[in-house]
């Protein structure tokens, strides 16, 4: 009987082993489940950036370009490579919108120091591929800053460091670890500090000297900024929309990470902003509404201070005008490639308008290089005027621009101006422009 009754209880001890085994190897199944739910079936959570980075004057690959990727929709960067000994790089992304900056001592910074970066989407799964030329500087006082950005002792990325000194400014951005390198500073002295929306900065002195590498240029930032930006916008001759608003630095042009956001009824507000003088700006995306040009022109970009305070800033906004080619789409943003080194530029006609003045920029060195308005003592003074009954015209057509032809490589950019004759008193007034991230082209082979 004895016997009889231990080998039941083992028997039934053996079955209760069993059911817990089935159990584990139930929950262990639907981890394994759980775990391909989540990465939608084995598929990837990222996308690609990759490219070459390559010298303009001979096309080989560039060893140590740094490129910084931002967030379009923040500002903020987000992630920093360099490039390998044949000017390749790679760098995985979330699905999303960015743009980039490369920067390389010796050579221009694409883009220019104050003109945007152009954005590119990132979809799951999908390689994109963004080849950039550098053009050699012909600066040859130059040298660069580095050091690191902190907080209590732990290193800060994505601030925005800037240098200035002499009438002069110089950007980098510092890398998740807070380290930062600025390349092709002008010799001199410089007041270094950074920027980056819930802290204030210290500053730190930099003396640049030919091809030497000021090093320790550390800056130490306090968290607690608190200042505050909040405002309407008054639609122009349009339909109201909401949009984007970003302070920027005054003299590098770059959006200050943190500091943008969108409106919300036609109101907007900015928190946590550093002490500080920067720039308003509103509606820099391709959504075919531009800023006031005539404010602009006449009083420059809108400026705030802030110390800690609460201030106020209203935009005024009205349509753009429309280009037709050669440009890239409001969507893509990414320049047309043309082979035509003197093109034809079309656009389409804007109300009420007296005449247009054409402006083509170099995107590399952010020059002008034909057309365009420029302050003459107190006045305005355009240097082309176009009929309002001609919405085209062929590049360099009265031979004043600084650039016979278009160059092989190089990235232009051209906007339309709209003017209008005023009425009440002798002059005229900007009615609109183009939008601020289309007429972009590159001239290729």
């Amino acid at each position: 009987m004895f016997a009889m009754a231990g080998n039941t209880w083992l028997s039934t001890i053996k079955f209760e082993f069993m059911k817990i085994n089935i159990v584990y190897s139930l929950l262990a199944l639907l981890v394994i489940f759980s775990s391909c739910d989540d990465g939608d079936d084995g598929a990837p959570a990222t996308g690609t950036l990759s490219g070459t980075i390559t010298d303009g004057a001979d096309g080989t690959g560039l060893l140590d370009a740094s490129i910084i990727v931002f967030n379009s929709d923040t500002n903020t960067p987000i992630n920093t490579v360099v490039s390998d000994a044949d000017g390749n790089y790679a760098v995985n992304l979330e699905p999303g919108t960015y743009f980039t900056k490369v920067t390389k001592q010796g050579y221009f910074s694409v883009p220019a120091q104050g003109v945007s970066g152009i954005p590119f989407t990132i979809e799951a799964g999908v390689t994109i591929t963004q080849d950039i030329t550098l053009f050699e500087s012909n600066d040859n006082n130059l040298g660069l800053i580095s050091g690191e950005v902190t907080s209590g002792g732990t290193g800060i990325g994505g601030v925005l460091i800037v240098a200035q000194g002499g009438g002069e400014a110089y950007s980098s951005v510092s890398n998740s670890e807070g380290v930062y390198k600025m390349f092709n500073v002008g010799t001199g002295n410089y007041l270094v500090e950074g920027f980056i929306a819930g802290y204030n900065s210290g500053n730190a002195s930099a003396t640049v000297a030919l091809d030497i590498e000021t090093e320790n240029v550390d800056i130490e930032l306090n968290e607690g900024a608190g200042g505050s930006l909040t405002g309407q916008l008054q639609f122009l001759a349009t339909e109201n929309a909401e949009v984007d608003v970003a302070l920027v630095h005054p003299k590098t042009k770059e959006t200050i990470p943190g500091l943008s956001t969108f409106t919300n009824g036609g109101a907007y507000i900015l928190s946590n902003i550093p002490d500080g003088t920067y720039i308003a700006r509103a509606t820099f995306a391709n959504d075919n509404l531009v800023m006031d040009p005539n404010n602009i022109f006449k009083f420059g970009e809108p400026q705030v201070s802030i110390v800690g305070t609460a201030e106020e800033q209203d935009f005024a906004v009205t349509g753009s005008v429309e280009l037709i080619a050669p440009t890239n789409t409001l969507s893509s943003v990414t320049p047309f490639e043309t082979t035509d080194t003197a093109p034809v530029f079309n656009w389409v006609a804007y109300p009420s308008t007296s005449d247009y003045v054409i402006e083509v920029t170099d995107a590399t060195t952010g020059e002008v290089i034909w057309g365009g308005i420029q302050q003459d003592g107190t006045a305005s003074v355009k240097n082309i005027e176009i009929p309002s009954s001609q919405t085209s015209i062929q590049y360099n057509e009265d031979g004043n621009a600084t650039v016979a032809a278009l160059e092989v490589g190089k990235v232009y950019r051209w906007r339309i101006m709209a003017s209008k004759d005023a009425q009440a008193a002798p002059g005229w007034n900007l009615i609109s422009a183009s939008e601020d991230q289309v007429g972009l082209i590159k001239i290729v082979e």
